[in-house]
């Protein structure tokens, strides 16, 4: 706070006397004390000890009087009242002490420095008071220059420290505001801060994954509660190396992982994690995770740190192995006597008359829905199998196309769709992969745009090659997929509302087959549809640049 800044309240106003006042006070009773031991003449005049008084009670009115409810800027009286006195006691004691004149110096800084520029005209025209008062006083006035000079002087010199002082006192006041302005905005910043951070840390205990964040040098900066309860089924703490443990387990629940191959190492290493399944704990006691890392950089590239997040997936893991076992176990007790009726199916084909052609008839519809559900069988036991064992060699992937267009063609044919094949730099279109997988994908596509196209509609397969790459499009004008659709089409078991209402046969596994199998290529698929407008699936491979 500036010197003799002011504040609204008694112990502000008491700073002010104190600072302001309380040096003029103490100046006039050494002055008075003086007086009285060397100018004792001095105590018989009225105009002495009226600025005497002056001064006294100026002092005690701005120590007593409440100025902060009325206005800061009237204690500007105060100061008017001191350079009265002073000319008073100047006037007196000016030939005996010619120094007296030094006491102006405290109400004048009073003035150019706690009220700002207004208040220089008031201390200019109180030092020309208390220098021409004594001419007033005596009755006489400069006659010669020196005597001019002298009256001069004082004020001059007055007015120029004031001038400094009170420009001094606006910087200083200017400053000070800046300085309050950048207090406040750094005050409401370690607020938000704090409100951020509270807030942070309220959002890591309410959300059932666990998170921790690492720093750019690998200390452990913040977790919350569910990531340490992850790791202490594993026997390690999250703020100490090597941040892994025994009893870590692969996705297939029997593969221990090495300590370096475990989530926090690798993702300390800087490598991306998207969705790594590992099961944590003793045998027992075992919990499934599911785990992401990603490395956080500052806009300017600086690396932050690394955040990890793993969330406790065990009860829809153990669902899934439900399911998978379910589904093996069901698989195999209906291919046993399915086995054994297309066994004594053949032999009543083969004992059956030549002539009897109704009986013929019926085996055949017999036999054709029996290879039905072998089929569906078949595709019940190719859902459980986590992955798709390739068996890869150069492939031309026109003639893998064109083998599954004549598998389909009777299907087709009996629908009345045409099947459009159109090639653009087929020439090039080899790949690295397995004949009986990849013909079985793209047959499952035509099989899928054929049962969803209105029947005698085009279905248009495309192969073109770039650089880098195989593509094959399929494109139906079926009913199309809306968004929620298109998300869930390559899941197992899914099926269409379309396909549930139309009746359409199949258990919704022809297409997580199809991204299983592209998956296993190396490949990727995808889907563009729009409802009403129909749907095209497009398949890229590797290409093999070797042919």
């Amino acid at each position: 706070m500036p010197l003799f800044e002011q504040e609204a309240t008694p112990r502000g106003r008491l700073r002010v006397f104190v600072r302001a006042q309380l040096p003029l006070l103490l100046a006039t009773v050494f002055v008075f004390v003086v007086a009285v031991v060397a100018v004792p003449s001095a105590l018989t005049s009225s105009v002495f000890l009226l600025g005497v008084g002056s001064i006294v009670a100026a002092s005690i009115a701005a120590a007593a009087v409440p100025w902060e409810t009325v206005s800061p800027s009237s204690l500007i009286s105060v100061a008017v009242v001191d350079i009265a006195g002073v000319a008073f006691i100047r006037a007196e004691l000016l030939d005996d002490i010619p120094s007296i004149g030094m006491l102006a110096i405290f109400p004048i800084l009073w003035l150019s420095y706690g009220f700002g520029r207004p208040a220089i005209l008031l201390a200019v025209g109180g030092a020309l008071f208390i220098t021409s008062y004594e001419f007033a006083y005596n009755g006489t006035w400069p006659s010669t220059a020196l005597q001019w000079a002298n009256v001069i002087t004082l004020p001059a010199l007055i007015i120029a420290v004031a001038i400094v002082v009170n420009v001094a006192s606006s910087q200083l006041r200017r400053n000070r505001q800046r300085l309050l302005v950048a207090l406040d905005s750094q005050a409401k910043a370690l607020r938000d801060s704090h409100d951020n951070e509270l807030l942070s840390r309220a959002i890591l205990d309410t959300v059932t994954a666990g998170v921790a964040f690492y720093d750019a040098d690998n200390r452990l900066v913040v977790a919350n509660d569910s990531a340490s309860a992850l790791v202490g089924l594993v026997g390690f703490r999250l703020d100490e190396p090597p941040y892994a443990g025994v009893n870590v387990l692969a996705a297939d629940r029997t593969t221990t992982i090495p300590f370096d191959q475990q989530i926090i190492p690798r993702a300390l290493r800087g490598e991306a994690i998207d969705e790594h399944v590992e099961w944590l704990g003793p045998a027992g006691a075992q919990v499934a995770i599911m785990a992401s890392a990603r490395r956080v950089h500052r806009p300017d590239g600086d690396l932050l740190g690394t955040v990890i997040v793993a969330y406790d997936i065990t009860e829809l893991a153990q669902a899934i192995d439900i399911r998978e076992e379910f589904l093996t176990t069901v698989s195999h007790e209906l291919r046993t006597p399915l086995t054994s009726m297309t066994g004594y199916l053949e032999l009543l084909e083969d004992s059956l008359a030549v002539t009897d052609t109704t009986s013929a008839r019926y085996l055949e519809v017999i036999s054709r829905n029996t290879k039905t559900l072998r089929d569906r069988i078949a595709d019940l036991l190719a859902a459980t199998e986590s992955e798709t064992v390739v068996d890869p060699r150069s492939i031309h992937l026109g003639a893998i196309v064109d083998d599954a267009v004549s598998a389909v063609s009777e299907l087709a044919t009996a629908r009345g769709h045409l099947v459009d094949v159109r090639r653009t730099h087929a020439a090039t279109a080899w790949v690295q992969g397995d004949p009986g997988q990849l013909r079985q994908a793209f047959t499952e596509l035509l099989t899928n745009a054929i049962k969803f196209s209105p029947p005698e509609s085009r279905i248009t397969v495309e192969l073109d090659t770039t650089d880098a790459e195989v593509i094959v499009s399929v494109h139906d004008r079926g009913p199309g997929l809306d968004r929620g659709e298109r998300a869930q089409m390559f899941d197992r078991f899914y099926r269409t509302p379309f396909a549930r209402s139309s009746a359409i046969q199949g258990f919704g596994l022809g297409l997580a087959m199809v991204k299983n199998t592209i998956d296993g290529h190396r490949g990727r698929v995808s889907v563009a549809s729009a409802e009403g407008r129909g749907s095209r699936v497009t398949v890229a491979i590797p290409r093999d640049k070797t042919v």
